[in-house]
Protein backbone atom coordinates (compact mmCIF):
# COMPACT_ATOMS: atom_id res chain seq x y z
CA UNK A 1 0.00 0.00 0.00
CA UNK A 2 1.11 3.31 -0.88
CA UNK A 3 1.43 5.97 1.88
CA UNK A 4 2.72 9.13 -0.18
CA UNK A 5 2.14 9.97 -3.95
CA UNK A 6 5.56 9.00 -5.08
CA UNK A 7 4.56 5.73 -3.31
CA UNK A 8 7.32 4.87 -0.74
CA UNK A 9 5.90 1.59 1.65
CA UNK A 10 5.64 2.25 5.22
CA UNK A 11 8.33 -0.23 5.66
CA UNK A 12 11.23 2.45 4.06
CA UNK A 13 10.63 4.90 6.45
CA UNK A 14 11.07 3.37 9.70
CA UNK A 15 13.49 1.68 11.38
CA UNK A 16 12.64 -1.71 11.74
CA UNK A 17 11.42 -2.94 15.14
CA UNK A 18 13.70 -5.21 15.46
CA UNK A 19 16.38 -3.60 16.19
CA UNK A 20 18.17 -3.81 19.63
CA UNK A 21 17.98 -0.29 21.49
CA UNK A 22 21.47 -0.46 21.59
CA UNK A 23 21.83 -0.13 18.06
CA UNK A 24 19.15 2.41 17.97
CA UNK A 25 22.03 4.29 20.44
CA UNK A 26 24.73 3.78 18.88
CA UNK A 27 22.95 5.06 15.59
CA UNK A 28 21.77 8.37 17.70
CA UNK A 29 25.09 9.14 18.78
CA UNK A 30 26.51 8.73 15.18
CA UNK A 31 24.68 10.79 13.85
CA UNK A 32 25.20 13.90 16.78
CA UNK A 33 28.57 13.49 16.38
CA UNK A 34 28.62 16.37 13.43
CA UNK A 35 26.96 19.03 16.19
CA UNK A 36 28.78 18.21 19.03
CA UNK A 37 32.12 18.94 16.83
CA UNK A 38 30.61 22.54 15.94
CA UNK A 39 30.00 22.94 19.09
CA UNK A 40 33.59 22.42 20.32
CA UNK A 41 35.05 24.33 17.48
CA UNK A 42 32.96 26.86 18.60
CA UNK A 43 34.30 26.56 22.00
CA UNK A 44 37.58 26.77 20.84
CA UNK A 45 36.85 30.20 19.05
CA UNK A 46 35.72 31.61 21.98
CA UNK A 47 38.39 30.58 24.03
CA UNK A 48 41.37 31.78 21.51
CA UNK A 49 39.05 34.72 21.25
CA UNK A 50 39.66 35.06 25.13
CA UNK A 51 43.54 33.79 24.62
CA UNK A 52 44.43 36.70 21.93
CA UNK A 53 42.28 39.59 24.03
CA UNK A 54 44.60 38.71 26.82
CA UNK A 55 47.99 38.17 24.80
CA UNK A 56 47.39 41.59 23.28
CA UNK A 57 46.00 43.06 27.28
CA UNK A 58 49.34 41.67 28.77
CA UNK A 59 51.24 42.94 26.22
CA UNK A 60 50.03 46.15 25.97
CA UNK A 61 50.52 46.53 29.88
CA UNK A 62 53.85 44.99 29.82
CA UNK A 63 52.76 42.50 31.91
CA UNK A 64 54.34 39.01 30.41
CA UNK A 65 57.30 38.90 27.34
CA UNK A 66 55.38 36.93 24.53
CA UNK A 67 57.07 33.32 24.40
CA UNK A 68 56.00 32.57 20.87
CA UNK A 69 58.49 33.90 18.87
CA UNK A 70 55.88 34.33 15.97
CA UNK A 71 53.29 35.56 17.92
CA UNK A 72 56.07 38.37 19.66
CA UNK A 73 57.07 39.44 15.77
CA UNK A 74 53.57 40.07 15.13
CA UNK A 75 53.48 42.07 18.29
CA UNK A 76 56.01 43.86 16.89
CA UNK A 77 53.92 45.62 14.18
CA UNK A 78 50.55 46.11 15.95
CA UNK A 79 47.41 44.49 17.22
CA UNK A 80 45.71 43.96 13.71
CA UNK A 81 48.63 41.66 12.55
CA UNK A 82 48.73 39.30 15.57
CA UNK A 83 44.88 39.25 15.13
CA UNK A 84 45.35 38.51 11.43
CA UNK A 85 47.45 36.22 12.77
CA UNK A 86 45.60 34.27 15.67
CA UNK A 87 42.46 34.46 13.23
CA UNK A 88 43.79 33.02 10.20
CA UNK A 89 45.79 30.13 12.40
CA UNK A 90 42.17 29.10 13.95
CA UNK A 91 40.59 29.57 10.52
CA UNK A 92 42.89 27.03 8.73
CA UNK A 93 43.13 24.59 12.16
CA UNK A 94 38.93 24.70 12.22
CA UNK A 95 38.48 23.63 8.31
CA UNK A 96 39.91 19.97 8.84
CA UNK A 97 38.00 19.63 12.16
CA UNK A 98 34.83 20.76 10.32
CA UNK A 99 34.95 18.82 6.98
CA UNK A 100 35.74 15.51 8.60
CA UNK A 101 33.42 16.18 11.75
CA UNK A 102 31.28 13.01 11.67
CA UNK A 103 34.94 10.92 12.03
CA UNK A 104 35.19 9.84 16.16
CA UNK A 105 39.00 11.13 15.68
CA UNK A 106 37.82 14.47 14.91
CA UNK A 107 35.39 14.83 17.35
CA UNK A 108 38.37 13.48 20.13
CA UNK A 109 40.76 16.06 18.70
CA UNK A 110 38.67 18.54 19.17
CA UNK A 111 37.68 18.08 22.82
CA UNK A 112 41.85 18.04 23.54
CA UNK A 113 42.13 21.38 22.04
CA UNK A 114 39.26 22.64 23.57
CA UNK A 115 40.51 20.99 27.10
CA UNK A 116 44.23 22.87 26.05
CA UNK A 117 42.72 26.22 25.73
CA UNK A 118 40.25 25.64 28.97
CA UNK A 119 43.49 25.66 30.71
CA UNK A 120 45.33 27.81 29.03
CA UNK A 121 42.56 30.31 30.43
CA UNK A 122 42.72 28.63 34.05
CA UNK A 123 46.57 30.11 33.20
CA UNK A 124 45.32 33.28 32.40
CA UNK A 125 42.89 34.25 35.62
CA UNK A 126 46.16 32.91 37.70
CA UNK A 127 48.33 35.01 35.99
CA UNK A 128 46.05 38.06 36.69
CA UNK A 129 45.25 37.31 39.95
CA UNK A 130 48.68 37.53 40.72
CA UNK A 131 49.67 40.67 39.20
CA UNK A 132 46.15 42.12 41.31
CA UNK A 133 47.73 40.73 44.68
CA UNK A 134 51.17 42.05 43.98
CA UNK A 135 50.19 45.41 42.85
CA UNK A 136 47.64 45.32 45.78
CA UNK A 137 50.15 44.22 48.26
CA UNK A 138 53.21 46.47 46.78
CA UNK A 139 51.11 48.81 47.29
CA UNK A 140 50.24 48.50 50.68
CA UNK A 141 53.66 48.28 51.79
CA UNK A 142 54.65 51.56 50.20
CA UNK A 143 51.78 53.51 52.21
CA UNK A 144 53.22 51.93 55.42
CA UNK A 145 57.01 52.57 54.95
CA UNK A 146 57.84 49.21 54.55
CA UNK A 147 59.45 49.64 51.07
CA UNK A 148 62.33 50.87 52.61
CA UNK A 149 63.19 47.92 54.04
CA UNK A 150 63.60 46.45 50.23
CA UNK A 151 64.83 49.77 48.73
CA UNK A 152 66.88 51.91 50.92
CA UNK A 153 66.91 55.99 49.62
Amino acid sequence: MALYSWGMAAETLHAPADRHWWSRLIDWVVEARAHRVICLVLGIWLLNGFDLAFTILSHDQRLLHEENPLARYMLGYGTASIVLFKVGLVLVGSYPLLRFRTARITELGSFVILIAYGLLAVHWAECYALYDFTALHNIELARSGAMGVFFPP
